[in-house]
């Protein structure tokens, strides 16, 4: 067997399990952002910048960077402005 052809069955293997891990790293951080929204109204009338429905789908779209984001305007000593 030569090298790049174990390389290549290594990676095209490992894209499906990659795949899932993304998927459910999306799935994870748009429900913690849906957990989070009562908590976040609790405090405020409405939440900053978007809709609370919006932001669920922020956090599913955009993964660990949208959950960043949503965490910066709603608890971070940035938003406390």
């Amino acid at each position: 067997m030569d090298v790049s052809t174990i390389s290549t069955t290594l990676i095209n293997n490992s894209l499906p399990i990659i795949t899932v891990f993304t998927v459910l790293i999306h799935i994870f951080c748009g429900l913690g952002i849906a957990k989070d929204i009562p908590r976040v109204l609790d405090r405020r009338i409405t939440t900053i910048l978007l809709p609370k429905n919006i932001w669920i789908l922020v956090g599913l779209v955009f993964g660990i960077w949208g959950l960043l984001i949503y965490w910066l305007f709603h608890h971070s000593t940035i938003s406390r402005g």
